[in-house]
């Protein structure tokens, strides 16, 4: 036995309602974690899996001291066939995909101080103890990273064949200044939000929608927007997206981590933004608009006023995420680089 191995145990579950007797110190590891996320929470991950493809198969590996079963990571799996050239090869990922139920920047849940020994581990795990597999892929990683950083270390040639693309970017804002000096230090916004006011008067109205009695209300709101819009149901709107977020939005509600921006004409919605909170990180997750504001900027307004709302109410950032749209870029404090490996 090596060395790695007697200093910490592996264990492999397999995907199944019995996971959730892991619920809370799965919740208790990510407070501790080295990237704390509410893309890796409890809630998200399980609500993801039971949404992702069926031709999945999903696994957890679960990281704990060999001398006290201290709970170290947790790195949630998925492996399924993929096709390259003509050849059929197994892909090993991270369980909650980018592409099907729209995490963002996946990453393990690894105690702080502890990532080192944990890749190290897995390295190990996978090149001895699992090795059904072809390829190993991170989608959307942090550029700073243990991994990125380490990647030709952890996989080293010519055992390994490694690769590291950049991958999209995103707009981080900060939330813990004064209100005014970023309204004042963005001309623009303030023109756009000056002219919807003056279009609208009395007419426009916002409220920030936190309650858990209201998210069918909210929800229904965004959809019916969507699929008048550019996007045409191809995200929150699209059928098997809907059931995700029928599922998950209850789920955050409750927990305080659910919020709402509604822009109204009256009392029409005319634009509908969700974000999360987890710690002191806000991400901005989806945003649609009615077509017929377009020329009024009502999405852009929308967003500038829900960014109002979180400032200086104990967040530090605000995350626009991986590739969302290029126009948040200058309101950015910082651009979070990704890695596509």
């Amino acid at each position: 036995m090596t060395t790695l191995s007697k200093k910490i145990i592996v264990e492999k579950l397999e995907f199944s309602p019995e996971l959730f007797c892991l619920e809370s110190e799965w919740d208790a590891l990510l407070e501790r974690s080295s990237r704390p996320s509410i893309f890796s929470s409890f809630d998200f991950f399980y609500t993801s899996c039971i949404h992702a493809s069926s031709g999945d198969q999903v696994f957890i590996l679960l990281f704990r001291d060999a001398s006290t079963s201290v709970l170290l990571a947790i790195f949630p799996m998925c492996v399924h066939r993929i096709k390259v050239h003509g050849i059929e090869l197994l892909q090993l990922s991270h369980a909650t995909t980018p592409w099907e139920t729209d995490v963002d920047k996946p990453y393990p849940i690894i105690r702080k101080n502890h990532e080192g020994i944990c890749w190290e581990r897995l390295r190990a795990y996978f090149h001895k103890e699992y090795t059904a597999w072809d390829v190993i892929t991170y989608d959307e990683t942090f550029a700073e990273s243990h991994l990125c950083q380490n990647l030709d270390h952890l996989f080293p040639f010519p055992s390994y064949w490694t690769r590291a693309k950049p991958g999209p970017e995103s707009p981080i804002v900060k939330l813990d200044g004064k209100w005014e000096d970023f309204w004042m230090g963005h001309r623009k916004l303030r023109k756009k939000s000056r002219r919807l006011e003056k279009v609208l008067g009395d007419n426009l109205r916002y409220e920030v929608n936190c309650d858990p009695g209201d998210v069918e209300y909210c929800l229904n709101s965004y959809i019916a927007i969507e699929l008048i819009s550019w996007k045409a149901g191809e995200y929150v709107a699209q059928e098997e997206k809907q059931k995700f977020y029928r599922e998950l939005f209850p789920k955050f509600s409750a927990k305080g981590r659910l919020y709402f921006g509604i822009l109204y004409d009256k009392d029409k919605p005319i634009s509908v933004e969700v974000a999360y909170v987890f710690k002191d990180q806000v991400y901005f997750a989806h945003g649609t608009y009615d077509p017929d504001y377009a020329g009024l900027s009502a999405g852009t307004v929308n967003s500038s006023r829900l960014l109002e709302f979180f400032n200086g109410q104990g967040y530090l950032e605000g995350d626009f995420l991986a590739g969302y749209a290029g126009y948040n870029n200058p309101w950015a404090s910082r651009i979070e680089k990704q890695r596509i490996l």
